[in-house]
């Protein structure tokens, strides 16, 4: 990774969440014990939304594995910095992926986990610097019904399911396709 491209992030132990299939979350967990961060894994991203809801001041990290998610469940990125701005949101394995970290970035993730580590990238940075100055309403998606659903698990009421937070994700506004093909 070029070093004009991103800068090293040392962070001290806390708790990260990482997010991906068992095959793609083996690497990615090492690297994150390496840094002394004790990881939870999951293989659904609704699940893993559901955890962090749960428990919302028990993770300092989350680590979401490109290779493992569809590009419409990346959604979840924006709803965590929104919802949990004490959450990190860190990509592994995005190789091969341009269009889903491209999408991910400005979802608001702030930076990738390689091999070496921690990287913030220069675009997460400008991106926070530019959702601080922001309202916050439709900045980076359309979540309300997620934010809705957040909101009341806040308030003492019942988590959703990771099924019910499923079919919430899927309520997206039909819009013309985006382009030529997908990833």
């Amino acid at each position: 990774m070029s070093s004009g491209m991103s800068m090293p992030v040392q962070r001290p132990g806390g708790r990260a969440l990482l997010v991906g299939n068992s095959s793609a979350r083996e690497r990615p967990a090492a690297v994150l014990r390496q840094l002394g961060l004790d990881c939870s894994e999951s293989d659904d991203p609704y699940q893993a939304l559901v955890e962090l809801c749960r428990k919302p001041t028990s993770f300092r990290t989350l680590v979401l594995s490109l290779q493992s998610l569809y590009r419409e469940e990346l959604a979840m990125i924006a709803t965590v910095k929104r919802r949990f701005p004490h959450i990190e949101v860190w990509l592994a394995q995005t190789d091969g992926r341009p269009a889903a970290m491209a999408e991910a970035m400005r979802m608001g993730a702030d930076g990738l986990l390689s091999d070496e580590g921690l990287h913030r990238t220069a675009a997460a940075s400008q991106m926070e610097e530019i959702s601080m100055t922001r309202s916050g309403a439709g900045s980076f998606s359309n979540t309300d019904s997620i934010d809705a659903a957040l909101e009341q698990a806040a308030n003492g009421e019942p988590v959703l399911t990771a099924d019910e937070l499923r079919a919430l994700l899927q309520e997206q506004p039909s819009m013309p396709p985006a382009g030529n093909g997908e990833d």
